[in-house]
């Protein structure tokens, strides 16, 4: 699998003048899944099964994010595919770095995310709450809730 992605640069020329230089860059599928597991965490995460009002408390910091099926569970809405396969890669990235993978579903526009804990017998632990409040920081500080950009 190849992806391209478009970069652009703003080079300074003579004076005040600039341009703008585009190019395209090809990178392998396989290149990205060494990036992900070159990058994980060697720790090994402690979880802790959390009561139900532990998760009751913890949804208050987690805007938009419900328990389906026993999960912790959301659907986010974005402009387009590529974007929102910007994220699904923003969120593979951070759950590399923490050790807790979610499971996570995607359409044109719209990405779905559910966390449990499967060592603890699919139960909502500690790890779940952290990883969720990862997705809502990366979902916040990119601005991804702007469908208009």
């Amino acid at each position: 699998m190849i992806i391209l992605i478009q970069m652009s640069t703003l080079k300074e020329t003579l004076g005040s003048q600039s341009e703008n230089n585009t190019s395209i860059v090809s990178i392998n599928g396989l290149d990205i899944k060494y990036a992900l597991t070159s990058i994980q965490n060697d720790t090994i995460p402690k979880y802790v099964e959390l009561s139900d009002s532990q998760i009751k408390e913890a949804l208050t910091e987690l805007p938009g994010w419900t328990i389906f099926n026993g999960k912790l569970h959301k659907t986010f809405m974005f402009k387009d595919f590529s974007t929102l396969f910007e994220f699904m890669y923003e969120v593979a990235d951070s759950s590399q770095k923490l050790n807790h993978h979610p499971n996570m579903t995607s359409t044109w526009n719209t990405f779905t995310i559910d966390y449990d804990t499967w060592s603890l017998g699919h139960v909502i632990s500690n790890l779940d709450v952290k990883a969720a409040g990862n997705v809502e920081r990366l979902y916040r500080e990119h601005n991804y809730n702007d469908l208009s950009k």
